[in-house]
């Protein structure tokens, strides 16, 4: 994942997503033990806990022959982060191309990746985060 004209100040949230694509142990490292995690693709069916999140992110990466995620943006203040997410990849067995943005609501506790939500709306991640600009 490239963090595309994108500063995470949150060293929480930039070790998640240096490690998203392609580092099992630090990907899970990053997770709290209570992890809950509203996934957009999932129609955001909670999963809970480290086993949930990995599965959740490994059937990701298993769907695309080729994939780019990018961070175009972060409005974050302390513990509580918004960042504007763009998907482009190809399906590995369809072939289908997608292209895709959403806003993933992230809180982090003790150092660790505790939630994420993923809004389609700015605005409404915004203020589920608490956060204004």
């Amino acid at each position: 994942m490239s963090q595309e004209n994108a500063e995470i100040r949150n060293e929480a949230v930039r070790r998640f997503v240096a490690a998203f694509e392609d580092d099992d142990d630090s990907f899970r490292d990053t997770l709290h033990p209570e992890i809950e995690w509203y996934p957009i693709e999932e129609n955001r069916t909670p999963t809970r806990g480290v086993k949930a999140a990995m599965w959740n992110r490994n059937q990701w990466l298993d769907t695309w022959k080729e994939h780019r995620l990018d961070v175009e943006e972060v409005i974050e203040d302390g513990d509580s982060v918004v960042a504007l997410i763009h998907i482009q990849a190809r399906g590995k067995a369809s072939g289908v191309e997608v292209d895709v943005r959403f806003y993933a609501q992230i809180k982090v506790r003790d150092g660790k990746i505790v939630y994420i939500y993923d809004h389609e709306d700015r605005e409404a991640a915004l203020e589920a985060a608490g956060l204004r600009e």
